[in-house]
């Protein structure tokens, strides 16, 4: 009688072991969870990898903990062995491997969207309807983020914004009028100087030459608005570029701000697009280092492209 006892105890733990085992922690199995996946599904994809040798016990538990509809979307990583009792918590908690991705000052829309679709978190095109219906390109923050597989496009689009407002403060809304510019007006000054500098210490004093020039009734002549306007970024436009892209984004050829913004700016852009630096300064050249050379007149500009050029000639020849 005893000796049958002992067997039941054992093979009661044995189960309670089987029910409640967290898992080997050597070997790992890996498994994109998408909105709408219900948890049979989940179960007999983790019986296709080996993790659970039924989808029974995970049907079980998702009932009894009632978890079908609180299942979170994202990418878990599970230890082989894992019990199903375990793998439904994991689920409802939401204890999923974060895809770390980084927004680079100056991203447009489209490239965020890229970026979010070749690394699985959402479909590009369902991100830029949303961008495009709410004229959020502009306000999506460049940062870096912690993203679940199969995220909502809306709730991504939320994410970036509410980093925006973080950032945009009072005083730099109090500035902003102070300049007679809405807070899109900011913004979209700001990203013209975002994608005019390769050394962000210059924001500053680009954004002085374009205040000057804005002071002065002189066209902001843009090349950023331009190549956003042909739908690329070119390393040097041509006079073509210039004379024939028949777009309210052209700052050739149209006075005052773009429609909107071209790109996402950073923190330090939209500072120096409400904190110039002082300087009298129209005009600017690109070196070849990708700093720029500044002028206060066109005569001094010109002079400075001449011996800019001429040293190009001479390194050719």
């Amino acid at each position: 009688m005893k000796r049958s006892a002992l067997i039941i105890i054992l093979g009661i733990l044995l189960l309670f072991g089987a029910a409640f085992w967290p898992g080997s922690w050597v070997s790992w199995v890996q498994l994109d969870v998408r909105p709408g996946t219900a948890a049979t599904v989940v179960a007999r994809k983790l019986v296709d990898q080996g993790l659970l040798w039924t989808v029974y016990p995970m049907i079980f538990w998702t009932k009894i903990l009632g978890a079908d509809r609180k299942i979170k979307v994202g990418r878990y990583r599970f230890p082989k062995g894992r019990s199903a009792f375990w793998v439904v918590c994991d689920l409802i908690s939401g204890h999923t491997q974060k895809i770390h991705l980084v927004v680079p000052e100056g991203f447009t829309s489209m490239q965020i969207a890229e970026r979010l679709q070749m690394r699985m978190v959402c479909p590009a095109d369902k991100f830029e309807e949303i961008v495009a219906a709410e004229k959020l390109e502009g306000f999506l923050f460049p940062a870096t983020y912690d993203l679940d597989v199969g995220m909502e496009p809306k709730e991504l689009v939320e994410l970036f914004t509410a980093s925006f407002n973080r950032v945009w403060t009072p005083e730099m809304e109090a500035r902003a009028k102070e300049w007679g510019w809405s807070k899109r007006e900011a913004v979209i000054f700001a990203s013209i100087i975002e994608r005019e500098v390769r050394d962000r210490a210059e924001l500053p004093m680009i954004s002085a030459v374009y205040h000057n020039r804005l002071k002065k009734k002189m066209r902001l002549e843009a090349d950023p608005t331009v190549q956003f306007a042909l739908g690329n970024w070119k390393s040097r436009l041509l006079y073509a570029d210039i004379n024939k892209t028949r777009s309210p984004y052209n700052t050739y050829l149209h006075g005052g701000l773009p429609p909107g913004p071209i790109c996402n700016p950073g923190e330090d852009a939209l500072k120096a697009a409400l904190w110039p630096a002082e300087s009298e300064a129209l005009y600017f050249v690109a070196k070849e280092d990708g700093r720029h050379d500044f002028s206060k007149t066109f005569k001094e500009h010109s002079e400075k492209i001449r011996a800019r050029d001429k040293m190009k000639r001479k390194k050719k020849g």
